[in-house]
């Protein structure tokens, strides 16, 4: 699109008509050409912005690959570090319940040596109860048999 160009007074004196009409090309071709490569080195600039935003994404995205893959194998090696710490404190509980078990199959053994020793007393103490609940019983049968003798001999003298 031509521009309009108002020529000096001054320079209209210098030029004739078909001066003044062939600079006015020169300049519509030059303002011309200026603006077609305006837009391509815009274009120009634009593709070159536009390769160095996607250079800079990649390098970004392998960048935080990267980070991720290092935060990822910290990560591994901290999980490894917890599971090596919580195995030796489970082994160490573990000991300390074998030492325990240990602890107690001991006082099993003695609560069966004591349950033993009383099983012995009670059966003593049953057998001597046994005896006396006897000895009482034939007491009273022989009383009970002296008063019923007695009664009978009494009644057989009345």
């Amino acid at each position: 699109m031509p521009v309009v160009i108002k020529i000096p007074p001054a320079l209209r004196k210098v030029f004739n008509e078909d001066a003044e009409a062939a600079f006015i090309d020169v300049l519509n071709q030059f303002d011309a050409e200026q603006r077609n490569g305006f837009g391509r080195g815009l274009e120009t600039h634009l593709q070159a912005f536009k390769e160095y935003v996607d250079r800079r994404l990649v390098e970004n995205e392998a960048k935080l690959e990267k980070r991720f893959a290092e935060f990822e194998a910290k990560m591994e090696k901290r999980f490894a570090e917890m599971n090596a710490y919580m195995d030796r404190r489970f082994g160490a509980v573990d000991a300390r319940f074998a030492g325990l078990d240990a602890r107690f199959a001991g006082l099993d053994a003695r609560f069966a040596e004591a349950d033993a020793k009383m099983e012995k007393r009670l059966a003593e103490y049953h057998k001597s109860l046994l005896r006396w609940m006897f000895t009482f019983f034939i007491g009273t049968v022989l009383t009970l048999l002296g008063f019923f003798i007695t009664f009978l001999q009494l009644s057989t003298k009345l």
